[in-house]
């Protein structure tokens, strides 16, 4: 197929964090043999392009958008983070061409009530559920009169049920499916883990919103120093926004954790994760699961909080899973890993094994080929 990615943001080299699962499925794709022309929209700017790990991206307003569609051809589109004003724009330029959009969070409008209520400024707060009324209402436009050729794409059941919170009959299960996002195994390799690598633990996040509990990743670490074995320890975090210093300062004076900002390139990822046993990943929100999954895959056990559609993805048996907001209980689950390697090996075995079975590349990217095939038949 000809296939025509249409995003909201794409990785690049001084801006790592945008969509790296698009890109992933992009390579996927393209090793398959599909031909694939990558567009990011931006209203604000005319045209313009680079490239990120041999593939192009070009980015440009609705001209520009148009110009791609009509140069490349496409059979059909996949669109990644569908918003108002790109779909407008989209559909007025082909209303005819196969659509397959995956729908990644906030653009499902309970996602996005969840995220805007952990907003501390109240004006910003309130500018996010001015948004949410509007996308509301423009989910009950577009699907209200369905467009034929127009398929939606979930990546857990949980968004689905999210969806239909606000939507109700609106959306037809018939033209939605659960694609789950896929897991590149080959890159995030699954080494065997040894009993040591229960003293490590990582962490990779964004530190721009609340809603990604990072400081109660922080709160599991200091719970910890009472142990008798935690200067064994060894804590790694990584990442970037603007709370990423204010909520690691209480960490800085420990020596047993290394704090590093900036996000790094997959591969570097894969690395740490072949360095690390444990991945510390707690969540207010369904956020964060591609790099939980990924770090599974590497056969780290990650411990997290069972919270909208975490336990879809992970249960006891593979990870360290407490209730909401418990950072105590992440400590304790850490703390159970160390005093009982055993669980930890198993746990670990567990997660590689589930992560292939589940969410691998070589199991979703087919269905999401079959998936858009359909489509243009």
């Amino acid at each position: 197929m000809r296939i025509f990615v249409l995003t909201r943001s794409y990785p690049s080299a001084d801006d790592l964090y945008q969509y790296p699962f698009v890109h992933r499925r992009v390579l996927a794709y393209r090793a398959l043999g599909h031909e694939v022309a990558v567009f990011r929209f931006d209203p604000a700017r005319p045209g313009g392009e680079h490239v990120f790990e041999g593939v192009t991206c070009e980015t440009g307003d609705v001209a520009a958008l148009g110009r791609a569609l009509t140069r490349f051809r496409p059979d059909v589109a996949a669109f990644h983070g569908p918003s108002e004003t790109l779909w407008q724009a989209f559909a007025a330029i082909d209303p005819a061409l196969p659509v397959c959009a995956w729908l990644h969070g906030s653009e499902i409008p309970g996602f996005l009530r969840a995220k805007a209520g952990w907003v501390p400024d109240p004006a910003e707060r309130a500018r996010q559920f001015g948004l949410l009324e509007k996308r509301i209402a423009f989910w009950r436009e577009v699907l209200g009169a369905w467009p034929a050729n127009l398929r939606l794409a979930f990546v857990s059941r949980d968004a689905r049920e999210l969806m239909r919170g606000d939507l109700g009959g609106l959306l037809q299960d018939a033209r939605t499916a659960i694609l789950y996002n896929p897991i590149d195994t080959a890159l995030f390799a699954a080494y065997p883990k040894q009993p040591c690598d229960r003293f490590a633990v990582l962490s990779i996040r964004p530190h721009d919103s609340h809603s990604y509990g990072n400081d109660l990743a922080v709160a599991a670490v200091l719970a910890l120093r009472d142990k008798p074995w935690f200067d064994r320890m060894r804590f790694t975090f990584v990442g970037d926004g603007p709370l990423f210093e204010e909520t690691l300062a209480p960490l800085r004076l420990l020596a047993n954790v290394t704090i590093q900002r900036g996000f790094l390139r997959q591969e570097e990822i894969a690395r740490l994760h072949r360095e690390h046993g444990v991945f510390l990943v707690p969540t207010r929100l369904d956020t964060q699961g591609v790099s939980r999954d990924e770090a599974m895959a590497s056969a780290l056990v990650p411990v997290t909080n069972a919270v909208y559609a975490v336990p879809e993805f992970v249960d006891t048996a593979c990870a360290g899973l407490v209730g909401p907001d418990d950072a105590a209980g992440l400590a304790r689950e850490i703390a159970a890993m160390v005093e009982d390697p055993a669980l930890f090996l198993s746990r670990s075995a567990a997660a590689a094994a589930r992560v292939r079975a589940q969410s691998g590349h070589e199991v979703i990217i087919p269905r999401e080929l079959a998936w858009m095939a359909e489509a243009v038949a």
